[in-house]
């Protein structure tokens, strides 16, 4: 068996909280600030427990014979190019998909230039360390 990687689908794990805009104004400031909190918490503790466990599952998966192996460049760029095609699709046929994704893919531009310096750099160097 083979596990391959990265999961191309999303880099990480992300819990996301949509509530129809509507009803979240109906929400007086207190349930709003709940709300917010409990979502919070859910992110936090579901990441940390994903940061937690995978490391010991990865390892379980290779000691019962899996073997690691990165997808190929054209793999990623084929499931890359469809996601593009699914996103002007939407962007084409849906206003507020445009407009919410328009500010995201700002988002992420930043973001992608800001993590490999920040947090990138750190891992890579970590990863090759002996501790």
């Amino acid at each position: 068996p083979y596990y391959y990687y990265p999961g191309w689908w999303e880099g990480g794990a992300q819990l996301s909280l949509y509530i129809n805009d509507k009803q979240w104004g109906a929400l007086s400031n207190e349930y709003k600030a709940i709300v917010r909190q409990a979502a919070s918490d859910a992110h936090v503790v579901m990441q940390a427990r994903y940061d937690a466990r995978n490391p010991n599952a990865l390892k379980q998966l290779i000691a019962e014979g899996a073997k690691l192996d990165r997808f190929p460049k054209s793999v990623m760029d084929a499931a890359f190019k469809a996601r593009n095609e699914v996103y002007k699709e939407l962007n084409d046929t849906n206003p507020d998909w445009k407009k919410i994704y328009g500010d995201y893919a700002k988002f992420l531009a930043d973001s992608y230039q800001w993590a490999p310096i920040a947090d990138g750099s750190y891992d890579q160097y970590m990863s090759a360390q002996k501790l």
